[in-house]
């Protein structure tokens, strides 16, 4: 094969691989109220997404909690990797959580105890 041929083929092929890695999704967006795995070590849990995944949710539920924790908020709104967060219920064991951003993305989460154990 002349060396000029040989060339064009390896550049097709580095633009098409190239092309199929953009085209794939980082992290495939969890469906309408998914659950994902509660974060034990840093007490989140009932964590549920929409068109989110939970790699994703978790960055944002880090960075906002040590937000909040950092900054000391009182108003609990805050806007974190384009999501605007947000309590939305407190209790004697926790608070409720809700960020939202573009495209109808949310995730809830809850931070604290999940309660006394009925019975």
């Amino acid at each position: 094969m002349p060396k000029r041929l040989t060339k064009t083929m390896g550049v097709a092929a580095l633009v098409a691989a190239c092309a199929a890695l953009s085209a794939a999704p980082a992290a495939p967006a969890q469906q309408a109220g998914s659950k994902c795995p509660d974060m034990t070590n840093r007490y989140v849990n009932h964590i549920r997404v929409k068109k989110v995944g939970c790699p994703q949710a978790k960055k944002v539920i880090v960075r906002y909690t040590e937000e909040i924790i950092d900054n000391l908020q009182h108003d609990w709104s805050l806007t974190v990797l384009g999501f605007h967060c947000d309590l939305t219920k407190k209790d004697y064991y926790g608070d409720s959580h809700r960020c939202t951003a573009s495209g109808g993305r949310e995730i809830r989460f809850r931070r604290g105890t999940d309660g006394p154990t009925p019975g």
